[in-house]
This record gives C-alpha cells, structure tokens and sequence, in this order.
C-alpha cells in the first residue's frame, strides 16, 4: 500500500508538471490491459513476475515546437500490476502514422518511474535476496526508459484499436550494472475527442 501512495502522487506531481509543459489539448484517451514480463526473446528475465498491467493513457496535441520532430504528440502514462508487482508512471512522446486510412503504426519513446526491484541485498547467501532473484524483474534504476510499439485499426472516427508491445529497461545509460528489463504485451482501446 506504501508503494501504491508513493506511485500515486508520483502520478500527481507528473500531471501538474506536465499541465504546465504540454502546450496542446487532451485529444485522446487509451485504456491499455497488457501481460506483464513476457518472454519473447527467451533472453533475459522474463516471466520472473506475473499478472496483468492495466494502464490509462492521457495523449496530448503536439505543440508546436515540436514540428521540428516530427510532431510527436506529448502522453502521461500509468500501469498498476494486478499482482501486486511492478507498477510504474512517467510521461513521453508518441509518433504515429497511418500506412491506410485504417491501419496505423506507432511509436512511443518516454521515462517511468517503477515501485519495483531495483538492486539486491549484497549478500549472496541471504534467503531475501535468493528469493528477489528468483520472482522479480532486477531493474537496476529507478527511472527506466519506456520505448513502446503499436500496430492498429482506426475502428472509426472515436475509436482505436491495437497490439501494444513495451519495453523497460534503463540501457546502461541511466544506470549501470543490473538491468533485466521487463516486457510487457497486450491490447490497447484508444478514444479520440473532437474528430
């Protein structure tokens, strides 16, 4: 419950940072319901924690500054692990494109702060760390990069629909040392205002 108050106001802080940041307008709303440290690759960690990611998205209208790059558009983002696991908030950009008039790619690239694991006790022998190493993600940072893949149907004017994939990991350049990562898959219902 502690680490929930804490991602809770981390959520807080975020919001009103960036409501002074994001010079456009809420243009969309994402629901995201993701399986939590998938193992793809077979590399790596996953499959050490478990359950389902929820995730509630607020997409911005790119400000003009931003045409420069493209003009991605400015995201807040959330994800409460439904076993109590690795939970995480943080903010980014999106760049979408439309490859049809319904089928669409796009990519996310942003930071999240994680309430999981980030280092083990040091002693090898103590029954704590044995078990950390053993059940959850070793993150090694707090603050992890999140970049993000999505391939999806423009279901109508309001509605999206897509294949979410995310990656978090701090890349040996928010940290060093440990760095598991952790991978998550899944789904993601996108509502649109104003179109």
């Amino acid at each position: 419950m502690r680490r929930m108050s804490k991602l809770i106001a981390l959520g807080a802080i975020l919001g009103v940072m960036s409501g002074h940041a994001v010079a456009g307008e809420l243009e969309e709303v994402r629901l995201n319901v993701l399986v939590h440290d998938v193992n793809l690759t077979g590399n790596g960690a996953g499959g050490k924690e478990s359950g389902t990611d929820i995730q509630g998205e607020l997409v911005f209208s790119s400000p003009d500054f931003l045409s420069w790059a493209g003009s991605p558009r400015p995201y807040l983002n959330g994800s409460l692990n439904t076993s109590g696991e690795t939970n995480f908030g943080g903010a980014g950009l999106a760049w979408q494109y439309d490859f049809t008039s319904a089928l669409y790619g796009e990519f996310d690239f942003g930071l999240v702060i994680h309430d999981g694991i980030v280092n083990l006790p040091a002693n090898p022998a103590d029954p704590r760390r044995i078990l950390l190493d053993q059940t959850r993600v070793i993150l090694g940072s707090r603050v992890l990069f999140r970049p993000t893949f999505v391939l999806g149907l423009h279901v109508n004017e309001q509605w999206d629909a897509a294949f979410v994939f995310e990656h978090l990991s701090h890349g040996q350049i928010l940290a060093t040392g440990r760095n598991e990562g952790l991978d998550n898959l899944g789904i993601r219902l996108s509502y649109k205002f104003g179109r």
